[in-house]
This record gives structure tokens, C-alpha cells and sequence, in this order.
């Protein structure tokens, strides 16, 4: 048997197995290849290039090869993309390359490690469904993952192969590079994938949040070899994502490169997020982003994330943040004081509660909020007209209109650690003039200047107040609702339990944006997908939980609520019983010396008893099917759904956590925010 065809041997029930599915998908290539170069060898130049069909004959037995059932579609695809990888190998070795030869066949062999364990996976994805309608769980999106990853990868060693034996390293160095990231993401997903399995077979309870230390060790430790993650953030950064993000994302990722040489330093870069000499750089070498990137997020993740997501609060880039995105006559910064509230409860005597103001790490200090609304509302700050005002007129040529019966409170994203109301007016602006509505988006205290508990607690004491002086942002507080992107939807979510235990009005509706709703070392599986992340890579997710979490963590500023309330509160009996569903916790070395509370439901509202989920009102969640909080979403919709609350989950496909923020730039991700829109007009019950 010559060398040729003793390469791409198969066995007989694999290769039969393969026909069907090589046919189809090869047959245009092979009848229409007649004017491109042989790679094969020493054949004429002009002739085509032989299926894998042609090339196997019944004595090719001696090793299994590939697997694929001609049901599966998919599986097509990595056929197609291993033969083509087994003809480019030749080639490399008829030149005498072993360099290229030996990543070749380490790229193959972790293709059909992919290609074996989403076989072995496939039927275990439907047991972490939420439902039957929506089947999305970070198994699925690491499936999906790898689908996209063949595909693209397909284009780039068609490009190789059709460019044949005038390929070279030195002349065609972007496709080398490519060639190059696609075998380390392999790599990775080939060991991500094995984790999964194991993940899958040993979870309790269809939990998407895993307990299996050994594999997780296995896969975090092979996560710290630069090498292995390097391949997601250079030339094929965003690949992943559909094409409208992927432009924004490369241009995120040199930005975040070259702002990682000033924002330590006194250079005049340091307060922008442009460096235009390392920008242009990064930007024509995609290797040397990417590993700029690693190096920075294996020295100090928190610093330098913290400081990149800050930037956008200052100059020039906080006012683009005010003017872009829909017109809107309100949009003002409130100050509310440090007060007591006294406010009703259903739980006391009394039929009141003091509520205490924050004073957590900071002392005393006024909350800052922002009000927006797409028109001036009659009785709201700004208006120029007071609460006792009867008719509405008009302010500087605009009519004040009436009191609207909706309110929309808002907590923003960014980690904990960063971003503000005003970075996240471009989507605010746009809900306000879609609902009509007005919108208070809560400024909480960031950390690390301070840890949990003071950010939920402001959240708290503004959720209060704006519902008690609703007149005053234009509203009559009919029907109140909350919305939180990221870390704005965790607190919000404590908030609302709050509420419950207390027997304070809790808000109407909640949506909740890819938010997390376990703040603790919890590993799932699309927690795992920051690791191809470039926006939140793994080691910024963990860094932030620890900051919220405070290295100096004090137990009894956590007692809650009776911390926030005047005179202490005790529990209703029944408030405190075990979870049904266990939630097990994993210690991390990213979060060492942090203190990680397992059974602190405000901090993690998946982890809530039933008595007090069975009141959380109607909800609706939003993610995407890439973003690594979608397991979180799934896992709380889960369990509000088996509680008898109405909860609605929307899963978008390819766009990246953060998505609300990028509407103006990607119809994907627009189209994300309009289902948004169109979840909280169900939530405040407007019909038109």
C-alpha cells in the first residue's frame, strides 16, 4: 500500500459510514477543482484533487479513523475538515517540514477527540434544558462552539490546500498564524470537552454547577499554559461571534493591549483607551496581542480590567456616552440623602419598618442615581413644576406631559468593579423612549473601595426611596419593575428577596440580564466559555468576584437584614430551610484568602429556600448563547419555573455578554435589546 493511501486509512464501517456524508458535501469540490494546483505530490498541477472516497479501498482496515452516522448533518463537516487536514499533513511532509507536520497531526488527533466526546455528550444536553422549547445550556454552547470551529477553520486549510505548493510560511504568514490559533483552540476544546463529560455524568439533580474537583483541576491547570488560550485572542479573535461583533471586539482587543503599557504609568495615554503607537501595532500583529493580553491577565487581572472598563467614565468618552443613542428630554443625575426610611411592612405589628442608610466600609454617604425619561413628566426633579403642580404645561418649548403609572429602576453591569449609570444610557435612552416610561438607573459604590454587603444595600435603600417619592421621577408608582445587566441583575435580585423577607412591596416584574446568580466559586460549564472569552476572560471573572467579596470580609456587616434594619429582624420560621437543589462550591486559587460564604442567599439568590422563591414576582431572563452567565440564567429560571413563578427565558445566538451595550454598532445585538424592550412592556402590562 503506498504512503498515500496508508494516510488516510479508515475502517470499513467508518469509511462506509463516511460516503454518504463526504458525497454530499465533496462532490462540487471535486467537479469543480480542475484549475486548481495538485498538492498531492507529483501529479500535474491542473489536476483535481481526489476525494477521500477515491482514495480508501476495502484493505485500509487497520485503525479506526472517524466515527459519523449519516443522520448527523454536523458530522459532515468534520469529516470534511479532517480529510482536508490529512492532505494538507502530506503535503507538509512531502516538503520535509516536521514542525508543521507535528502540529498537523496534533491538530487532528484533538479534532477527533472533539468529534468522539460531543458524541458522548449528545445524550445527556437535554437533561439541563430549561424546557423542551428552549434547549440552550453551556453543554450545548460548547457544541456549538466546536461546530462553528470546524466550519471556520474548514475555510482556512481550504485556503492552504487551494493554494498548494506555492504555500509558504514567509509569504503567506496570515494563514500560517491562523493555521497556527486553530490548533491551540483544538487543544483547549478537545480537554474542555473531556471535562464536560465528566462534568455531565456526575452531576446531581441535573445541576449545571458541577462538584467534580478532579476534572476541574485537570482542566483549570491546563488553562494556565499561555499556549492553550493564546489561540482565542489573536487572529482569529471573535471568531465565534456573529460578523457585526467581531470587527468591535478586535478593535477592543488592541485596545485593551495597548492600554495595558500606559495605565500604571504617568503617560497622557493612561486616561484613554487609545495608545496610537502600541494601538497600530496590535492591530497588525495579532500574535503579539494576543499574548500581551495573557501576560496581563496572569500578572494583575483586577488592576488592569478595572482601570479599562474606568476609562470610559472620563473625558471625552463620558461625554460621548451622554449624546449618543436616542433623544431623550430627561436625563439628570440625582443625589438622594442619607436618611432614615420609614417604610410599610406587612410583617410588623406596627405595620413599619425602619430601613437604616449604608454606611458599610464608607461611612454615610449619599446615593447617587439617574433619571431618565423620553419626555419631561409633570411632578419629576427637572420638571420646574412641584408635586402640588395641577395642570401640566410647558418647560423650555417642551410640554410636561402627565405623571406616567410605570416606574423602571435600573442597576448597571461592569463586574463590580466598574462602569456607571452613564456608560449604559445608549440602551436606558432607548427603553425610555420605546416604553414611555420613566427609568432610575441606581450608581452603587464599586469595589474593591468596599465589599458586599454596601452595593446591595444602597440598591436596596434607592429601590425604596424612588418607590416612596415616585412622584418625584415622574411617576405614580403603580406598577414598579427592576432590570439588571450583569452584576446589576445579581444585586437587584437580592433586593427583591429582601423585599419578600420583610414584607416590603417587592417591584412587580424583574428581567434580569446574563446575570449571575451564584457568587461563588461555582464552576459550569458556560462559566468555562471565558476561557475563549475576550471580553471577560476567566481570570478578570474570578478576580471580580473576589473584589465584591473583599479581602477583609466582616461577617456581621452580612447579616442580613438585620443589619439594614433599625432595631435587627428575625427570620419567619420557614425562611430558613435548606435549598432543594444543591449547590456545591469548589475552592479556586484565584480566589485565596477571599472568604466565600456558602449558604448567603442574598449574595446568591439561586440558593434561596423555596418559601421565599415561591414569592418573587414575574421575571424574565435575557443571555446569550456564548455568554458565560447563561448557566446561571438557566439554573434561577429553573427553579422559579418549578416554584409556580411565570419566568420567561430569551436566549440569543453568537453575540458576547455585554451585548446591550453594543446595539448601536450590531443588528444581533440590537435585536437583543428590542426583546428586552418588548419583555419589560409585558412586565409594566402596556399593551400598545
Amino acid at each position: 500500500m503506498d504512503l498515500e493511501i496508508q494516510e488516510l486509512a479508515v475502517p470499513y464501517a467508518a469509511r462506509k459510514s463516511m460516503e454518504f456524508c463526504v458525497k454530499k458535501n465533496l462532490t462540487n469540490t471535486t467537479n469543480n477543482t480542475s484549475n486548481n494546483r495538485n498538492i498531492m505530490g507529483a501529479g500535474a498541477i491542473s489536476s483535481p484533487r481526489k476525494s477521500i472516497v477515491e482514495l480508501i479501498t476495502d484493505a485500509d482496515l487497520e485503525e479506526e479513523f472517524h466515527s459519523c452516522p449519516n443522520a448527523d448533518i454536523s458530522a459532515c463537516e468534520y469529516c470534511k475538515l479532517l480529510n482536508n487536514l490529512v492532505i494538507l499533513n502530506r503535503t507538509f511532509k512531502t516538503r520535509n517540514d516536521p514542525e508543521a507536520v507535528k502540529m498537523l497531526e496534533e491538530c487532528i488527533t484533538n479534532v477527533e477527540g472533539c468529534r468522539r466526546y460531543i458524541d458522548k455528550l449528545k445524550p445527556h444536553l437535554h437533561c439541563f434544558d430549561f424546557s423542551e422549547e428552549l434547549q440552550y445550556n453551556g453543554y450545548r454552547s460548547f457544541v456549538a462552539l466546536c461546530k462553528i470551529t470546524v466550519i471556520k477553520c474548514l475555510y482556512t486549510v481550504d485556503d492552504i490546500n487551494h493554494i498548494g505548493r506555492l504555500f509558504s510560511q514567509q509569504t503567506h504568514y496570515v494563514l500560517q498564524e491562523k493555521l497556527l490559533d486553530w490548533t491551540r483552540i483544538f487543544r483547549l476544546l478537545n480537554v474542555v470537552l473531556q471535562c464536560l463529560f465528566d462534568f455531565a455524568v456526575s452531576a446531581k439533580n441535573a445541576s449545571l454547577f458541577t462538584s467534580n474537583r478532579e476534572a476541574l483541576a485537570k482542566l483549570l491547570s491546563f488553562s494556565k499554559e499561555r499556549s492553550n488560550v493564546v489561540g482565542f485572542h489573536g487572529r482569529l479573535l471573535g471568531y465565534q461571534f456573529s460578523k457585526s461583533v467581531r470587527a468591535p471586539i478586535r478593535l477592543i482587543g488592541c485596545m485593551m493591549a495597548a492600554f495595558s503599557h500606559v495605565y500604571n504609568t504617568d503617560s497622557i495615554f493612561r486616561h484613554t483607551i487609545i495608545c496610537p503607537p502600541d494601538f497600530v501595532n496590535y492591530w497588525r500583529k495579532p500574535g503579539d496581542r494576543a499574548e500581551r493580553i495573557a501576560e496581563v491577565c496572569e500578572q494583575d487581572p483586577l488592576d488592569f480590567f478595572m482601570n479599562f472598563w474606568r476609562v470610559q467614565e472620563k473625558g471625552l468618552l463620558r461625554i460621548l456616552s451622554n449624546c449618543l443613542g436616542d433623544p431623550v428630554e430627561t436625563n439628570l443625575e440625582i443625589s438622594i440623602p442619607p436618611t432614615k426610611l420609614v417604610v410599610d411592612s406587612t410583617l410588623t405589628p406596627s405595620g413599619t419598618l425602619t430601613i437604616l442608610p449604608p454606611t458599610e466600609y464608607l461611612g454615610i454617604k449619599p446615593i447617587m442615581v439617574r433619571l431618565v425619561s423620553h419626555k419631561v413628566r409633570h411632578g419629576s426633579v427637572g420638571s420646574g413644576h412641584g408635586h402640588s403642580s395641577q395642570t401640566p404645561t410647558r418647560l423650555y418649548g417642551n410640554k410636561v406631559e402627565e405623571m406616567s403609572k410605570c416606574l423602571v429602576i435600573h442597576c448597571h453591569g461592569g463586574g463590580f468593579v466598574a462602569q456607571s449609570s452613564c456608560s449604559h444610557l445608549v440602551y436606558l435612552k432607548h427603553w425610555a423612549r420605546g416604553l414611555g416610561v420613566p427609568i432610575l438607573s441606581i450608581d452603587y459604590s464599586l469595589s474593591p473601595e468596599v465589599a458586599y454587603p454596601r452595593a446591595i444595600h444602597e440598591c436596596f435603600y434607592a429601590y425604596l426611596w424612588a418607590v416612596r417619592n415616585a412622584h418625584l421621577l415622574g411617576s405614580t408608582g403603580e406598577r414598579v419593575i427592576v432590570v439588571g445587566d450583569s452584576a446589576g441583575g445579581i444585586l437587584l435580585s437580592g433586593v427583591v428577596l429582601l423585599c419578600i423577607e420583610l414584607g416590603i412591596r417587592p417591584p412587580n416584574g424583574a428581567l434580569l440580564v446574563y446575570s449571575p446568580t451564584i457568587m461563588a466559586s461555582a464552576i459550569s460549564p458556560s462559566r468555562l466559555l471565558s476561557l475563549a472569552d475576550p471580553l471577560i476572560p476567566y481570570p478578570a471573572l474570578a478576580a471580580c468576584m473576589g473584589a465584591y467579596l473583599g479581602k477583609k470580609f466582616d461577617s456581621k456587616l452580612a447579616q442580613l437584614p438585620s443589619a439594614f434594619v433599625e432595631g435587627g429582624w428575625e427570620p419567619e420560621e420557614g425562611n430558613t430551610e435548606d435549598c432543594i437543589r444543591k449547590f456545591e462550591t469548589l475552592d479556586l486559587e484565584e480566589l485565596e484568602g477571599v472568604t466565600v460564604p456558602s449558604d448567603d442567599f442574598h449574595l446568591s439568590p439561586l440558593i434561596a429556600p423555596d418559601a421565599i422563591l415561591r414569592k418573587f414576582p414575574p421575571t424574565a431572563f435575557a443571555t446569550s448563547n456564548f455568554d458565560p452567565c447563561l448557566d446561571d440564567c438557566i439554573e434561577f429560571a429553573k427553579r422559579l419555573k418549578e416554584l409556580g413563578v411565570p419566568t420567561t427565558v430569551d436566549v440569543q445566538n453568537s453575540i458576547p455578554h455585554g451585548y446591550l451595550n453594543f446595539g448601536k454598532i450590531s443588528g444581533e445585538c440590537f435585536q437583543g435589546t428590542n426583546v428586552c424592550l418588548r419583555r419589560l412592556r409585558e412586565l409594566l402590562g402596556l399593551t400598545h
